[in-house]
């Protein structure tokens, strides 16, 4: 039998256990019975069941009168910068305006 060379044993993977053998093939059978369930029937009879539960609880809804809701207004509301941000910003401020100070004209 001939020796093997460091680079050869670098190379060689263990052999798995059994408890490892195990969790793969019970990971592989989750990974396959979920994309059993994404095919476009699914999801669109899921798509169905989710109007139907929205359509049956209906007359539970909230009406919210007066001024619409969005997710996002542009920016036209923007939040109050943290203090830690106006800290940064003020500490900003003045590095520059020392660097403007020492700048030769």
């Amino acid at each position: 039998m001939a020796k093997k060379n460091s680079k050869e044993l670098l190379n060689e993977i263990a052999e798995e256990s059994d408890k490892t053998k195990r969790a793969r093939e019970k990971l592989k059978k989750h990974l396959e019975s979920e994309q059993v369930k994404q095919t476009k029937e699914e999801l669109g009879r899921k798509s169905a069941e989710i109007h139907r539960w929205i359509g049956r609880h209906a007359k539970d809804r909230t009406v919210v009168p007066g001024k619409g809701i969005s997710l996002f207004d542009n920016n036209e509301n923007p939040a109050d910068p943290s203090e830690k941000i106006s800290g940064h910003r003020q500490q900003l401020e003045g590095l520059l305006d020392k660097d403007i100070e020492h700048t030769p004209k």
